[in-house]
């Protein structure tokens, strides 16, 4: 290994080895404990903001949520944007009746099945979704799922007035009731907002381990909203920033268990490694992985000596599919975490994969420069 290169990789394994599984695991409980419904982001925004203060050379809030916390480079005209999304799936109340029931309207890829008899929180107090008892239950009712719109919530009030009184609005954001926990397996943790608050966790982590670091080109750490309703804070950001590229945080859904294919449905497994996504695809929108940036992720998985997997996204999409698309087109990396029960009050996934993708955002922040090859065809064939 040639002597340059040698001390880059010691300089990656010394930052990388600031932060523990424990560190990143306490994070991603407080943030994940911060109701952020997509549109209602506002109080983990303004931890996220406050967190990353004091790590960075400038940070700002934009009108609708989105983080950008920059430290400058020794090439301030290059950048690298890392970006993870704040807001998590959820409902929000349509209407509150007469008998103090809250109807509520889903925010995102909310699932029916998910919903009956869970704990929640509508604007922080805390409810339950009322199912109706199995004893009077027809058997169709008791094999299938209500829909949204028959759900209701119970705060355990008796009439509009009380939930009123309690400060329950039109509006308001109803999320899980469920907090981030260590499994049996203590390296695998599992709860809501996992998808994404992991990663909120690694950007804020990522910049206190590079605060006075000198880097070649600018970065940005980014936190962007409304991503779980179409990619809306990723778009507005690129935009404003207009980085020279990009690299999603995101999680992603894993195989590994008897209901799914590892084949047919899902390749990725957990504690496999962080995922190099090739393609992710939802709808009419997807993205195609840009090969510079795909070499690039290579090869900082190669310097911070990690495992990664690769994988196809199909069903689904992160931030990356809307910030390729700003300006003249953005090379955009996709970094995932892979993760089982998706949009459930249950995702799990594995620590190390996590720790994995902080080294090498590590390593990417110190060695993007404006050399750093991200054409289409790479240079040994331009």
């Amino acid at each position: 290994m040639r002597e340059g290169c040698s001390v880059m990789v010691n300089e990656i394994a010394a930052l990388s080895g600031n932060v523990s599984m424990d560190e990143l695991y306490e994070l991603t409980t407080a943030y994940a404990a911060i109701d952020a419904v997509s549109g209602h982001e506002q109080e983990l925004v303004r931890r996220l903001r406050d967190d990353l203060a004091p790590m960075v050379d400038d940070v700002f809030v934009d009108q609708f949520g989105n983080i950008a916390a920059t430290c400058y480079g020794v090439d301030r005209d290059t950048s690298l944007m890392i970006a993870a999304h704040s807001d998590e799936i959820g409902c929000l109340v349509k209407s509150i009746e007469a008998n103090g029931m809250l109807r509520i309207a889903p925010v995102g890829g909310v699932s029916e099945l998910l919903l009956v008899g869970r704990h929640v929180r509508v604007g922080g107090r805390r409810g339950v979704i009322g199912n109706k008892a199995g004893h009077i239950s027809s058997p169709e009712e008791r094999r299938t799922a209500p829909r949204i719109r028959d759900l209701y919530v119970d705060l355990g009030f008796d009439n509009a007035a009380e939930v009123h009184e309690a400060g329950i609005s039109v509006g308001d954001s109803v999320t899980y009731d469920q907090p981030v926990v260590r499994l049996a397996n203590a390296n695998r943790i599992a709860g809501k907002a996992v998808d994404n608050r992991i990663a909120c966790a690694m950007i804020v982590l990522l910049a206190r381990a590079l605060a006075g670091h000198s880097l070649p080109a600018t970065v940005h750490f980014v936190v962007t909203v409304q991503e779980e309703v179409g990619l809306r804070g990723a778009r507005m950001i690129t935009h404003r920033l207009q980085p020279s590229a990009a690299i999603a945080v995101d999680t992603m859904p894993a195989g590994g268990t008897p209901d799914v294919s590892d084949t047919q449905d899902l390749t990725m497994r957990i504690g496999h490694g962080p995922v190099i996504t090739l393609a992710s695809q939802s709808g009419g929108g997807g993205a195609l992985a840009q090969p510079g940036m795909v070499r690039f992720l290579d090869h900082c998985a190669d310097l911070a000596g990690v495992a990664t997997q690769r994988g196809l996204f199909y069903g689904g999409n992160s931030d990356a599919a809307a910030m390729h698309l700003v300006g003249a087109g953005l090379p955009v990396g996709i970094l995932n975490i892979a993760r089982r029960y998706s949009h459930s009050p249950a995702e799990m996934l594995d620590l190390n994969d996590a720790i994995g993708a902080f080294a090498m955002l590590i390593a990417a922040a110190l060695t993007f420069t404006r050399d750093t090859d991200l054409s289409f065809l790479g240079a040994d064939q331009a």
